[in-house]
């Protein structure tokens, strides 16, 4: 197997970053980026609207997040 230093792959990017993003910007050009969403509909939003709701009292019942102001949480996500 071959052996590349971390001072290699940096140089290669830096070599090769304004070929790669002029070649991205090119293959994409003035053409916005299309959005491919749908609305939502209301028994879905209700749906998640529940699930984030219940993950949410899960984590302050474990303990995991806490109030530390009028408007401020800290969530601690370690196990």
């Amino acid at each position: 197997m071959r052996k590349i230093k971390m001072t290699q792959i940096d140089e290669n990017i830096e070599t090769r970053r304004q070929k790669v993003n002029a070649h991205i910007r090119s293959e994409h050009g003035d053409k916005p980026r299309v959005r491919r969403d749908r609305p939502r509909s209301i028994d879905e939003r209700n749906a998640l609207t529940k699930v984030a709701k219940a993950s949410v009292e899960r984590a302050k019942r474990e303990g995991k997040m806490k109030m530390i102001g009028k408007r401020m949480m800290y969530y601690d996500p370690t196990d």
